[in-house]
Order: structure tokens, then C-alpha cells, then sequence
């Protein structure tokens, strides 16, 4: 039924709809009365929200393009006098309802528990290394029997421990408990690994990996946690290829 009175609309009418759903939900974050005005609104909640600085210039456009609608001095021979686009349409329902349900980093471009690739300490360490490189996995989290995290092996943990140990050989039986001394995510020099909790939204870790650098450090791997603390089970993990392949 919800349907069939949506197709019976007109573009402009749909439009119009969406205009008024954002405008609503904006005054009542901002606890706004009509005096202010929409473009206004979106200025003001762009400066609090990634999601609609991110969308910024689109929803004001699309204010412009509804005042076309809306202030037509030729209503009686033309009404209305702008008729959006499908694509217009498409798109402002997108930002409509990525503004309104944003989404969560962990039901988007995470890695989600289950599929994370992880090892114990007790693994062979060429065994894991072919994983690794069947699969282009740079990192792997390491965790003990409760499935809480040790840390991560990656290349710099092999690189770290054969600086240390020049005359020690890596071997078939060589197992990951031999690297445990270069395992934990703050003995990685060159990389860091932030925590972040279940409801991060997608465009926060875009923004995380946007700024990439934490010091001399070079963000790997962001995990996610049901409150973003170390010692809790991981339920995503998100890597620049997940945010490059959204």
C-alpha cells in the first residue's frame, strides 16, 4: 500500500517530503523554532556532525532547489515550476537516511568477528605466514583461549624479533609464542591499533584513517569492542582497504 501512494507521487512531492523529514529532525536536535531557517540549520549541524559537514553541500543545494519549487511566481500556468531528477531523488533519500539511521562502521566495512582471521600463541609461524600471504592479511590479532587479544603479529613483529635475535633461525616448528616478547600492540614501533566501540559510525573511521599518522605511528588496523576497551572480545576489525573498497 505504502508503495503504490509513493509511486503515485511526483518527483516534486517526494522531494518536498524528504525536505521536510531533515528539516524536522534538524529543529528538533538543535531545538529550533521556524524562525531559523533550513540552510541555517544545515550550517549549524554541520558543525556538530561529520555526517552532515560531510553532506553539507549537497543538502545545500538541494535547499536552493527546493525554494524553486516551493516559491513559484508562475503557480497558477506552472506547477511546479522544477521537477527533481530520479537521480536527485535517489540521492537525497540516501543522505536522508544515512543522516537519520546512520551507519555503524561494524554493520558496513568491518571485518565482522566470525570472518577475522586470528591465531593462538601455540600456531605455527610459517603456517600463519602462508595464510598471510594467501590472503593479503598484513596484521592478524593474536588471542589467548578466552578469545580476548594478545596483540597482533604482522611483518614488523618478524622484522622486530630478528633484530633482536640475529643468530636465531625461524623454522617449521618455529611457533608464534617464540615472537609473545613483540606481540603486544604497544611494542609496535611504526603502527598503532585503536579500540573503538560497537556503535562507531562509518564516517568516523573514515575520518580516523583520513589522518592516518598518531605521532611517528601509521594507524594499521582499527578493532571494534562493544565499548572500545583492549580486553574485550573483537567484533570487527577494519583495515584502508575495507574504507577504500566502501
Amino acid at each position: 500500500m505504502g508503495d503504490i501512494y509513493e509511486n503515485s507521487k511526483s518527483n516534486a512531492e517526494k522531494f518536498i517530503i524528504i525536505y521536510n523529514e531533515l528539516d524536522r529532525y534538524m529543529r528538533t536536535c538543535l531545538n529550533e523554532d521556524e524562525r531559523i531557517g533550513h540552510t541555517d540549520l544545515i550550517k549549524r549541524m554541520a558543525k556538530r556532525s561529520k555526517l552532515f559537514l560531510k553532506n553539507k553541500d549537497d543538502l545545500m543545494l538541494f535547499a536552493r532547489l527546493r525554494n524553486s519549487i516551493v516559491h513559484n511566481p508562475y503557480n497558477s500556468e506552472l506547477d511546479p515550476i522544477a521537477e527533481p531528477h530520479d537521480k536527485i531523488i535517489k540521492r537525497y533519500k540516501e543522505i536522508r537516511d544515512s543522516l537519520l539511521n546512520p551507519p555503524t562502521a561494524l554493520s558496513t566495512i568491518a571485518v565482522k568477528g566470525k570472518n577475522i582471521y586470528s591465531i593462538t600463541l601455540e600456531e605455527y609461524v610459517f603456517d600463519v605466514m602462508n595464510v598471510m600471504k594467501e590472503n593479503n592479511y598484513t596484521h592478524v590479532p593474536v588471542i589467548d583461549k578466552d578469545n580476548m587479544m594478545l596483540g597482533v603479529f604482522s611483518e614488523s613483529t618478524v622484522f622486530a624479533y630478528m633484530v633482536k635475535n640475529e643468530y636465531i633461525s625461524i623454522n617449521r616448528k618455529t611457533k608464534i609464542k617464540e615472537f609473545e616478547e613483540f606481540i603486544p600492540i604497544q611494542k609496535h614501533e611504526n603502527e598503532f591499533f585503536p579500540f573503538v566501540p560497537e556503535g562507531t559510525l562509518t564516517v568516523e573511521i573514515e575520518e580516523m584513517f583520513q589522518r592516518k599518522l598518531q605521532g611517528k605511528k601509521r594507524l594499521a588496523v582499527i578493532y571494534i569492542t562493544e565499548t572500545g576497551k583492549v580486553k574485550e572480545k573483537i567484533l570487527g576489525l577494519i583495515t584502508a582497504w575495507d574504507v577504500a573498497a566502501k
